[in-house]
């Protein structure tokens, strides 16, 4: 979990977990040559004795001698605007409070004073809301950048601790209102599953372990058909062969699935066995075209291929622009052109810089003023090399363009035609021969 000369941050709530966490780090600082930050955020929740945590974690941070970061935030009011449940709202305020501070202060780790019994309740939790095996795994004792020391460690055995070292924390009276499901599972469920099983808490986190272990051995079994069922990758977008999945057994499907929302989502925060069930669905669906949005990400079918990618608000047409020469962005169509005429020597490759995105047009053919638009009923274009027109979107699915990017393709235009399909191809009726005598330079690139 540490390295040696590590800055971590120390997630302090003032409660009995996060002030044992704290000394315990503390006494571990001159082995490890630790750099610790203490981080406390006000959850505004209990009015006057949150306000009194605060300060309590700050004479804390003094007595240890540490800088402290402390912060506070309105959760009931996140809860409500994002519609969801306090503990969820105030889980995703707190982690985003810590990850931000981390960064602020350099910090390469932060510690959390998780317990044998969080992990208890969060499986149970995870147990009744259908999580399946991942929901068994529970919490991570390292989670990049989170760290959680006593994971292995009981609640009684902290509060021994804390007792024998003299430490004194604060008591949060709303951990024993039973209105919220966890704190029925720490104060129904658990105890009466003890009467079952005494050792219960360490027979859970004997299972989460195994069911990490498992886990992980799984996860590496994934890798070969991953690379199978995988044909293209970039960093927000993952494409996928419809065929190989139809055919996986279901498990490996699900899997496979799950990584892929992962990788473009980066988390799994929100997505439930009827995401992954509707994304099966579109697979095994006859059609050849189709799309579900799920939470944080779009997946579409197109022909052979499953497609996840960020949702995309920009995905409709834009309204057509003026484009002038020289250089300009158009931020609407993703994309930078710039456009100059030169006298024309046949010589096409001292046009070029090796990289650059160019295209060469006799200037005499082209009627300005210029446009940029994107596609319209109707559109027809003469590709280069064709003497004819054909169909401009029979042209984008030749040039094997997503069904649903092809209204999002820019076409720069003349008065009287498409002269160039943006990333394509340039048009036949402009193009350079041995009557040319200037030439129309357009580059282009992508912009975000």
């Amino acid at each position: 979990m540490l390295n040696k000369g590590e800055k971590v941050l120390v997630a302090v709530s003032g409660g009995v977990d996060s002030v044992v966490l704290l000394d315990i780090l503390c006494r571990l600082t001159p082995e490890y040559s630790l750099d610790l930050v203490v981080a406390h955020l006000d959850h505004r929740l209990r009015g006057v004795e949150s306000d009194e945590d605060a300060r309590f974690v700050g004479r804390l941070a003094l007595r240890y001698k540490l800088p402290l970061v402390r912060q506070s935030a309105d959760v009931s009011a996140v809860a409500r605007d994002k519609r969801m449940g306090i503990e969820e709202a105030a889980r995703m305020v707190r982690l985003k409070f810590l990850r931000s501070t981390a960064k602020e202060t350099g910090a390469t780790k932060i510690a959390i004073g998780h317990t044998a019994n969080d992990l208890a309740e969060t499986m149970i939790f995870n147990l009744i809301r259908g999580a399946g095996t991942t929901g068994l795994i529970g919490i991570r004792p390292i989670d990049p950048p989170f760290i959680r020391p006593l994971l292995d460690v009981t609640r009684s055995e902290i509060v021994d601790y804390a007792r024998e070292h003299g430490l004194h924390w604060r008591e949060d009276r709303t951990n024993a209102d039973t209105t919220f499901t966890r704190n029925r599972i720490r104060h129904e469920i658990i105890p009466l599953l003890e009467g079952l099983n005494r050792n219960l808490i360490a027979s859970l986190s004997r299972t989460a372990q195994i069911v990490r272990e498992e886990r992980e051995a799984f996860s590496a079994l994934l890798e070969h058909p991953w690379e199978e069922a995988l044909t293209s990758e970039t960093k927000q977008e993952i494409h996928l062969d419809r065929t190989y999945l139809r055919r996986c057994l279901v498990g490996a499907k699900r899997a496979l699935l799950l990584r892929a929302l992962e990788k473009v989502r980066g988390d799994l925060q929100g997505i439930s066995k009827v995401h992954i069930d509707s994304l099966s669905s579109l697979i095994a669906s006859s059609h050849a075209h189709g799309e579900i949005h799920l939470p944080g990400v779009l997946a579409r079918v197109q022909a052979d291929e499953l497609i996840i990618i960020p949702p995309h608000p920009e995905s409709k047409p834009v309204a057509s622009q003026e484009v002038a020469l020289g250089r300009a962005e158009f931020p609407s169509f993703g994309i930078a052109l710039d456009l100059s005429i030169v006298p024309w020597n046949g010589d096409l490759d001292s046009l070029k810089e090796s990289g650059e995105n160019v295209e060469i047009a006799d200037a005499d053919k082209v009627s300005f003023p210029l446009t940029l638009r994107t596609r319209r009923p109707g559109d027809r274009f003469s590709p280069l090399g064709l003497s004819g027109t054909k169909k401009l979107k029979d042209f984008l699915i030749d040039s094997h363009v997503p069904f649903y990017r092809r209204d999002l393709v820019p076409l720069l235009c003349d008065g009287k035609r498409i002269i160039l399909v943006v990333g394509k191809r340039l048009s036949n009726a402009v193009r350079v021969d041995t009557q040319t005598h200037r030439a129309l330079i357009i580059r282009w690139k992508e912009i975000t």
